[in-house]
């Protein structure tokens, strides 16, 4: 009640402040706070363009995970933070593990951002993904310019998977053929690669890293996708915490 009155007189940064107190008072007496109050706190915290809202989202995630507050506590982030494509690539491989890719627009930055990557197998398998929810229309618009791009575009075979890893040279160039194996959805392969990558000295090891630990979180390692997330530093480390909280709600 003191947020929502701070809030009508304009005090934002205090609303937010009374619903994070009211929340941290929930969660020490043992009552879970009620997810409306997640909702409403998030809100207005995103609303006031406040630091906290990145964290609400997450709080919001931890205690009521499915696909909404997936959803929208990965937006947040991206909208307050704009992560690079590579960065929304993995919040994206993120949403669709937890099931948060529920719309065309969705699906069309997942496959628009892997093909920029470079990885069109991945990016065509989101665009059939898409299909076979029956989200996605490839004679729409939206995807007709990224359907049409992805057919020139050569996709890798198991077999050319491992003829990319032979040729590979240096631990960036594994890295990426890692990514390949990803976006097949070979994560104990991807994960191998990654390790290869990482041994070599990686362009990014905090990429690498966060990719080792992605994989291995889908193929249902948790010890060592956590210590592969809590290995990553710098901006890549907000997106692990994400990852973190995959495994927490999805092991």
């Amino acid at each position: 009640m003191l947020g929502e009155s701070q809030n009508a007189q304009g005090q934002k940064a205090e609303a937010v402040a009374s619903f994070q107190r009211a929340i941290q008072l929930g969660a020490a007496s043992g009552t879970k706070p009620r997810e409306e109050m997640y909702k409403r706190a998030v809100g207005l915290a995103y609303n006031a363009k406040a630091p906290a809202a990145v964290e609400l989202g997450r709080q919001w995630i931890a205690a009521y995970p499915g696909p909404d507050s997936w959803k929208n506590g990965i937006a947040i982030y991206r909208n307050l933070n704009t992560p690079d494509v590579e960065g929304t690539l993995d919040l994206l491989r993120l949403m669709q593990a937890t099931g948060a890719l529920t719309s065309a627009a969705d699906y069309n930055l997942y496959a628009t951002a892997a093909a920029e990557q470079s990885n069109y197998t991945e990016a065509q398998a989101a665009i059939d993904a898409g299909v076979a929810a029956k989200i996605v229309d490839p004679a729409n618009p939206m995807f007709r310019d990224t359907v049409a791009g992805l057919k020139a575009k050569q996709k890798l075979t198991a077999a050319g998977l491992a003829e990319a890893a032979a040729a590979a040279k240096t631990g960036a160039q594994l890295v990426h053929v890692g990514d390949a194996a990803y976006g097949m959805g070979q994560y104990a392969k991807a994960a191998e690669l990654y390790r290869q990558g990482i041994a070599k000295g990686p362009a990014d090891a905090n990429v690498a890293n966060l990719h080792l630990g992605m994989a291995l979180a889908r193929a249902g390692d948790k010890a060592g996708a956590t210590a592969a997330f809590n290995a990553v530093t710098g901006p890549r480390a907000e997106i692990a915490k994400y990852w973190l909280l995959y495994l927490q709600t999805h092991a």
